[in-house]
């Protein structure tokens, strides 16, 4: 094939050549990363490198489509199939319309969940986002002492039932009685476990924050092992939600600061079980993440730039809203807010 039939820029122009080798190599490793993702999963560092990019990893599309459309240049086009379908692949059911009927509710129950960010001392802008919604159920990750008084204190009214696990950071309020509680101890962090009597039913409530991806710390110390322990607790962790899903044997909620893109193999594991509530529900892409607070960096903006928090539910649940709380609430993540359908 000549890379005459490539030119997008005027003949002789040294960006014509840049972009005609750009795309095959855009194109190429993308084909590259979705076998090496079946073959290797999170443990491999480019591999894990892509896949946190999340939808970022299609942004190269608003450049070279409109260059290779203006060109005309069919090669081009059929070469731009790869990454437009793998775009609607993984994101394509995110902006399609939901239909989702809320007349003849049986059990609605509303959950929300949200990684407080250790430091954050701001906990009365997360009671503003309690009050501005219903919520039947939170849970916390990365909780202090400090965020469990304030909390329990101000919320004794509306979520009375509520149990600080400390050593895991990890907290659960309720306004429904709390039946039983369990820890699943993990290579890292625990599962924390609870099941409630929801108006004569019981549910169970799973509260989770898995492992980080560990690739800030490979750029520090350039420790590949250390990416595959992280992959490996993380699967461990998983591991015991399922286990405990199998334990308990009831209707689930899954709550996490799950710290995966739902490009990752972790979220092939628990989607493999679960339905995620924003697929569901929810329209967009749900970003929960922020930056550049999320890199501890403090500045006047910050912008949600990754999907990492989800609401996880066993099959009998039915979704009736999702939605990403904007506002910020002193974080470095967004809150997640569903009202589910218990149908008993």
């Amino acid at each position: 094939m000549k890379l005459d039939s490539w030119k997008v820029f005027p003949d002789d122009h040294p960006l014509d050549g840049v972009l005609t080798i750009s795309l095959w190599v855009y194109a190429g490793s993308l084909l590259i990363w979705v076998i090496a993702r079946a073959l290797t999963g999170d443990e491999s560092v480019l591999v894990l490198s892509y896949s946190y990019l999340g939808v970022w990893l299609f942004a190269p599309l608003l450049v070279f489509g409109p260059l290779i459309y203006r060109k005309r240049s069919k090669p081009g086009l059929v070469l731009l199939i790869i990454p437009a379908a793998l775009f609607l692949w993984f994101y394509g059911w995110q902006f399609m319309p939901k239909g989702v009927q809320t007349a003849d509710l049986k059990e609605p129950l509303s959950v929300l969940t949200i990684n407080l960010l250790h430091t954050n001392t701001e906990t009365e802008a997360l009671l503003e986002v309690l009050d501005s919604r219903q919520v039947d159920v939170l849970t916390l990750q990365e909780v202090t002492s400090f965020h469990d008084q304030q909390l329990s204190a101000a919320l004794a009214g509306q979520l009375p039932y509520h149990w600080y696990y400390e050593s895991g950071g990890l907290a659960i309020f309720s306004a429904h009685p709390i039946l039983s509680q369990e820890i699943y101890p993990t290579q890292l962090w625990a599962i924390q476990s609870v099941i409630l009597q929801v108006r004569g039913n019981p549910i169970h409530i799973i509260n989770a924050h898995l492992a980080k991806p560990g690739l800030l710390l490979f750029l520090e110390t350039g420790d590949v092992g250390a990416i595959r322990d992280l992959a490996a607790a993380r699967l461990d962790q998983i591991d015991k939600i399922k286990l405990a899903i199998t334990d308990k044997n009831l209707p689930t909620i899954v709550n996490c600061d799950c710290n995966m893109t739902n490009l990752t193999s972790a979220y092939n594991q628990m989607a493999s079980d679960m339905q995620d509530a924003f697929l569901v529900g929810g329209w967009g892409l749900g970003h929960t993440f922020l930056l550049p607070r999320g890199f501890d960096l403090h500045l006047g903006v910050n912008l949600p730039m990754q999907r990492i928090d989800y609401i996880f539910h066993s099959p009998e649940i039915t979704v009736v809203d999702v939605e990403v709380v904007t506002g910020d609430s002193g974080s470095d993540h967004r809150p997640v807010w569903a009202r589910l359908d218990l149908n008993p």
